[in-house]
């Protein structure tokens, strides 16, 4: 009895291990960005109403015209709340997509600034992340966006 007692618990912590690990991050192996921008648009709690934007529009915001995907949310303009989610075809095109999505974070404090000054906060709050051939934005309140983007890109 005392050994099935014992395999039946290591039974169990192995399992424990095997689903934490399955929990992990998933660093720069394949992210499903669909499926992140839905997670942000389900789980992050927004001031306003964020609509998905249009494929042409992408570039005119962003200056991002070479994503694979993009899935971008803007709201009404009252706050500046948005989540972007974007796959490139490589790390490098990523890495150049980061550096739009940090000028466009720069331009909306400069436009907040004098139009909502209270956004200019939460765009200093945004976060911004790269990981591999994807980018995540999300322009929001508190540490949500940051805990599953930060999951899904295993930083």
């Amino acid at each position: 009895m005392k050994k099935l007692k014992k395999t039946v618990a290591l039974m169990f912590i192995l399992a424990a291990v095997a689903a934490l690990a399955a929990c992990g991050g998933k660093g720069d192996s394949q992210i499903d960005a669909q499926a992140l921008a839905n997670e942000l648009m389900e789980k992050v709690d927004f001031v306003d109403e964020l609509n998905l934007i249009s494929s042409e529009m992408v570039p005119k915001l962003y200056g991002i015209d070479n994503a694979q995907e993009a899935y971008v949310y803007m709201g009404s303009g009252a706050t500046a709340e948005e989540v972007a989610v974007f796959k490139f075809s490589d790390e490098q095109s990523a890495k150049d997509g980061l550096a739009k999505a940090q000028q466009r974070i720069a331009s909306q404090k400069d436009s907040f600034a004098n139009y909502i000054p209270e956004e200019v906060a939460r765009l200093d709050n945004a976060v911004v992340m790269q990981s591999g051939e994807y980018l995540a934005v999300c322009v929001s309140e508190g540490s949500t966006a940051a805990e599953i983007i930060s999951q899904y890109m295993g930083q």
